[in-house]
C-alpha cells in the first residue's frame, strides 16, 4: 500500500547543514539562548543567529521572548512527522520482498537449467467468492482478462482469447516504462464452467517461444464460492528461459489473488 505520509523539503533542507544539527542536538537537550549555542559549539554568535533564523523558518525551532533575552526550543511536531514518514520508508514493501525472491528464483533456475533438463510442475489453488459461471467469464472475456492475468507490477496490454478449441490465446503484459513481455498459445480443451486446457508460451525477444507450458485450469463450485485448481507443466527449455520460468510460480500466485481480488469487494 503506498504510504501517503509526506514530509516539506525545507524541513531536510534545514537539518541538511551539519551545524544546524549539531544546534538541534544541542537543543535536544534543552532549551538555550543564542550565546550559550554559539559557545556550546565553537561558533560566532551571527553564524548561530543566521542557523537559528533557517531552523525557525523551517518549523523546527521557535524562540521564546525572556525580557531582553531570547531562548530557543524545539518543536517536536515536525520531528514526529519526520519520524513517521522516516519509519514507513524504513518498512520493506511487499513488492520488494517478491523482487527479492524472483532474482534469487533466477539465479536458481539459471543454475539448474545447466544439468537438469526435466519438465517443472506447478499447482496452485484458490478460492473465489463468486460461482464458477461467473468465474469462467473471467477467465474467456477479453475484457475481465484484462483486470486480472497479470503479476502486480505488470498490466495487460493487449490479448486475444477465443476460447474455444483450437482457439487462439495470447497476453501481452506490460511494465512501467513499456517494456512488453508476450506468451501465445492456444486452447486445446474448453468445457464451459467446469475446465480448460491450453498452452501459453512466452516469448524470447526474437519471438520465439523460450519453453512451452501446458495449462490445466478447473472451476469447481462449493456452494456460492469457486474453487479454482491449475496445473502447469513447462518443457523444452531454450536459452533465456531462466528469467520467465523463475517467475512461473510467482507470476500465476499473483495474477490468482488479482482474480479473487475481482470477486471480494
Amino acid at each position: 500500500m503506498c504510504n501517503t505520509i509526506s514530509v516539506d523539503a525545507d524541513l531536510l533542507a534545514a537539518l541538511a547543514e551539519p551545524n544546524r544539527l549539531r544546534i538541534v542536538e544541542l537543543l535536544h537537550g534543552a532549551p538555550r539562548p543564542v550565546g550559550e549555542i554559539a559557545a556550546e559549539l565553537g561558533l560566532r554568535q551571527p553564524q548561530v543567529t543566521k542557523h537559528l533564523q533557517t531552523l525557525e523558518r523551517a518549523g523546527l525551532v521557535h524562540a521564546h521572548a525572556l525580557g531582553q533575552r531570547r531562548v530557543y526550543a524545539l518543536r517536536r511536531a515536525p520531528f514526529a512527522t519526520i519520524a513517521e514518514w522516516a519509519s514507513a520508508r524504513a518498512r520493506e514493501d511487499e513488492s520488494e520482498r517478491d523482487l527479492v525472491r524472483y532474482q534469487a528464483a533466477i539465479t536458481t533456475e539459471t543454475h539448474r537449467l545447466a544439468t537438469d533438463r526435466a519438465d517443472r510442475v506447478v499447482r496452485l489453488r484458490r478460492i473465489v467468492a463468486a460461482p464458477p459461471s461467473e468465474v469462467w467469464a473471467a477467465w474467456t472475456d477479453p475484457k475481465l482478462v484484462k483486470a486480472w492475468w497479470s503479476p502486480q507490477h505488470l498490466r495487460v496490454a493487449r490479448c486475444v482469447v477465443q476460447a474455444e478449441p483450437g482457439g487462439r490465446l495470447m497476453i501481452v503484459l506490460a511494465e512501467g516504462d513499456g517494456t512488453t513481455h508476450r506468451a501465445r498459445g492456444h486452447y486445446t480443451e474448453v468445457v464451459p464452467g467446469e475446465r480448460l486446457a491450453f498452452d501459453l508460451d512466452p516469448e524470447g525477444r526474437d519471438g520465439r517461444a523460450v519453453f512451452r507450458v501446458s495449462h490445466a485450469a478447473r472451476f469447481t463450485a462449493e456452494g456460492e464460492r469457486t474453487i479454482v485448481t491449475l496445473r502447469l507443466r513447462a518443457s523444452g527449455f531454450q536459452p533465456g528461459a531462466a528469467a520467465p520460468l523463475a517467475g512461473l510460480r510467482m507470476g500465476w500466485e499473483q495474477s490468482l489473488d488479482r482474480l479473487a481480488a475481482l470477486f471480494s469487494a
